[in-house]
């Protein structure tokens, strides 16, 4: 292997990552406030690229329909956890068994609403030839939005009454509630920020995958996520990092020197961080 394949491969496995540690922090954040998986985050991401891909093949500009996807996944979120989560506050496994039976609902949904196999997306073309190598500028703007999304959290969370509240409703609701903190509404907008990061996740893995209503893209992307969320204990960011880092890298040199054997690698890199977390 020359340096050129050596920088395609690290790059690409780093892009690769970024996307599942976008999702693993989305499911950290819910499970923050609420104790619940949000096991419906790959619903909620399908549910947000199909719908901004609709508003694009209606020649919406992609200056509205990228937002308005969002929006769309910010709102699903945030409306289950008002109506599935906080009922079943207290409950975890009821409050997961609730997004399950969700995302079931919204997937049957979805494949009513967008039957084709594969809907038209915008991608960054373009690469760049490095010492043979190839690095794509899909995997550079990856990169770049998870590591500026990853800088915004970081600064957010660390200071500021917003921060502050989360992780005291994390920590200590109970003394959360006592001192003013209005827990139901940090539980809320979590849950709205994870959706909101879930679709952000599935419009950047268009490049990889198919835009669907099918088990496709979003939905795996997710399933990785969230191993990496649980392979990291939900609430250490170095951790999922590390965790979605692992499962990236599998995929991207499973692939190569395995071919499509190595969504295999991947997929057993998921189980092994999920294992390794929960040992711990």
């Amino acid at each position: 292997m020359n340096g050129g394949i050596a920088v395609q491969l690290a790059v690409d496995s780093l892009a690769a990552a970024s996307l599942y540690a976008i999702v693993a922090t989305a499911v950290a954040l819910a499970y923050s406030g609420s104790g619940t998986v949000h096991l419906a985050i790959g619903q909620v991401g399908a549910a947000a690229v199909l719908a901004s891909a609709a508003l694009l093949s209606g020649n919406v500009p992609a200056w509205l329909a990228i937002p308005a996807g969002l929006l769309v996944g910010g709102v699903l979120s945030a409306g289950a956890e008002r109506g599935l989560v906080a009922p079943a506050l207290g409950r975890p496994l009821l409050a997961a068994a609730l997004l399950v039976a969700a995302a079931v609902v919204l997937q049957e949904l979805l494949l009513a609403l967008f039957p084709h196999p594969a809907y038209a997306f915008p991608i960054a073309g373009g690469a760049l030839h490095v010492l043979g190598g190839v690095v794509h500028a899909y995997d550079l703007l990856t990169i770049g939005v998870v590591a500026a999304t990853a800088a915004g959290g970081y600064a957010l969370l660390r200071s500021g009454r917003v921060g502050a509240a989360l992780r005291l409703t994390a920590a200590a609701p109970a003394m959360a509630e006592r001192i003013g903190v209005d827990t139901a509404t940090v539980r809320t907008v979590s849950f709205a920020a994870g959706g909101v990061l879930a679709a952000a996740a599935a419009m950047l893995a268009a490049a990889r995958f198919p835009v669907s209503a099918g088990a496709g893209g979003a939905v795996l992307v997710a399933l990785r996520g969230i191993a990496a969320a649980a392979g990291g204990g939900m609430r250490l960011p170095l951790r999922i990092a590390a965790a979605a880092a692992l499962i990236g890298a599998g995929e991207v040199v499973g692939q190569y020197f395995l071919g499509s054997g190595g969504e295999f690698v991947a997929d057993a890199a998921a189980v092994l961080v999920v294992v390794a977390g929960w040992r711990r």
